[in-house]
C-alpha cells in the first residue's frame, strides 16, 4: 500500500498515513508502524524527499524501509533527479536515448516508465528513441569521419591503447569508438533481451591476426604489459608503437582529437617487464615506460629498444 501511494503521488499527508497503518499487517511492528505514520507528514514538507521514496522502496522491504525512515530527515536538500539520473544510468537507461521512445523528460519519469516495461519493451523503447534505426550505414562500426570533439565519462578506451578481451580470449588495439552502438538492426549480437548493449560505448578492435571486431567494453581491460599487435591495418593507422600505446596517423587523430592514449598508461605506474605495481625506475630516454628493478630494465630492453625514441 505504502509503495503504491508513493509512485501514484501522494499529497495528502492522511493518505501516507493510512498507508503507513497498512504496514501493521505486513510484517512490520506496531511501533514501527507507528513510527512512519508520525514520520510521513514531516516528511511530506519536502517535495523532493518525497520524489526518492520510490527508490528507495525499490531497494528495501516493508520492514527495513521502517527501519530506514528515522533517517530520511538527513536527505533533506538532496538533488532528486541527480539520484534518479543515478539510478538509471546503474542500468543504462539513458534520459538522451530512452526519453524520447517514452515521452519522458526527466530522469525520474524515465525510471518510473522503464521500471514498468519488460526488456523487450524497454529495447524497442530505446531503439526508436535513439534513432538508431536512421544511422546512415557509411558510420556502422565506428566508420564515421566526423570528429569525436568530445567524450563521455563512459568511454573508458581510448584510440591506440591495446587490450585484453577475457571472454575472446583475445587481445587487439582499439582502432576507434562510438558513444551508442551504430550497427544495423538485423546484427546478429543485437538481441533484444540485451537492451543496456544499445546506448553503451562500442569500440572497433584491431585483433592480433587478421581480424576486427566492434564491441562494447564488458570483459576488456588494458593490458598489464603493452606489447605489439600483429595485424596488417595497424601500420595503415598508426604511425608506430611506443611502448605503450600506437600512435596514430593524422587522419585518425584528426577524428579522436581529445583522445590520450597514454596519460592512463602512466598513471599505473606498472612494470614494463614483469607487471608489478608502483614501479619507481623510468626509462631515461622516452620517459614513457617503468620497472621495479635494474633486472627487470635490462630484461625489457631488448623489445623496448625498438620501441624507444627520446621525448
Amino acid at each position: 500500500g505504502l509503495e503504491s501511494s508513493c509512485r501514484e503521488g501522494v499529497s495528502d499527508p492522511g493518505e501516507m498515513g493510512g498507508a503507513a497503518a497498512r504496514l501493521k499487517g505486513s510484517g512490520v511492528d506496531e511501533e514501527q508502524a507507528s513510527h512512519v505514520q508520525e514520520s510521513t507528514p514531516s516528511l511530506l514538507l519536502e517535495p523532493r524527499l518525497l520524489d526518492l521514496l520510490p527508490a528507495l522502496l525499490a531497494a528495501l522491504d516493508a520492514r527495513a524501509l521502517a527501519a530506514t525512515l528515522p533517517c530520511c530527515r538527513a536527505l533533506r536538500g538532496v538533488d532528486a533527479e541527480g539520484l534518479w539520473e543515478q539510478h538509471c544510468m546503474e542500468r543504462h537507461w539513458r534520459l538522451k536515448t530512452c526519453g524520447p521512445g517514452t515521452g519522458t523528460t526527466t530522469w525520474q519519469a524515465l525510471f518510473a516508465a522503464f521500471s514498468k516495461m519488460t526488456p523487450e519493451e524497454r529495447w524497442e523503447a530505446e531503439w526508436r528513441g535513439g534513432g538508431f534505426g536512421n544511422i546512415d550505414p557509411s558510420d556502422f562500426f565506428a566508420s564515421s569521419l566526423e570528429p569525436r570533439a568530445t567524450r563521455s565519462r563512459e568511454v573508458r578506451f581510448a584510440v591506440g591503447q591495446v587490450i585484453v578481451n577475457r571472454s575472446g580470449p583475445y587481445r587487439g588495439v582499439i582502432a576507434g569508438w562510438d558513444e551508442v552502438t551504430k550497427v544495423p538492426k538485423e546484427w546478429p549480437s543485437l538481441q533484444q533481451h540485451r537492451q543496456p548493449w544499445l546506448s553503451k560505448p562500442h569500440y572497433s578492435v584491431l585483433v592480433e591476426g587478421n581480424a576486427s571486431t566492434y564491441i562494447v567494453d564488458d570483459n576488456s581491460e588494458l593490458e598489464r604489459i603493452p606489447a605489439e599487435v600483429s595485424n596488417p591495418e595497424v601500420g595503415m593507422l598508426f604511425s608506430h608503437f611506443n611502448g605503450q600505446v600506437y600512435v596514430p596517423r593524422p587522419s585518425l587523430r584528426a577524428k579522436y582529437p581529445v583522445d590520450d592514449a597514454l596519460e592512463p598508461l602512466l598513471q599505473r605506474r606498472f612494470c614494463n617487464a614483469c607487471g608489478k605495481e608502483d614501479a619507481k625506475l623510468m626509462c631515461g630516454r622516452c620517459r614513457i615506460v617503468r620497472y621495479c628493478s635494474e633486472d627487470c630494465r635490462q630484461q625489457a630492453w631488448n623489445v623496448h629498444a625498438r620501441h624507444c625514441s627520446p621525448t
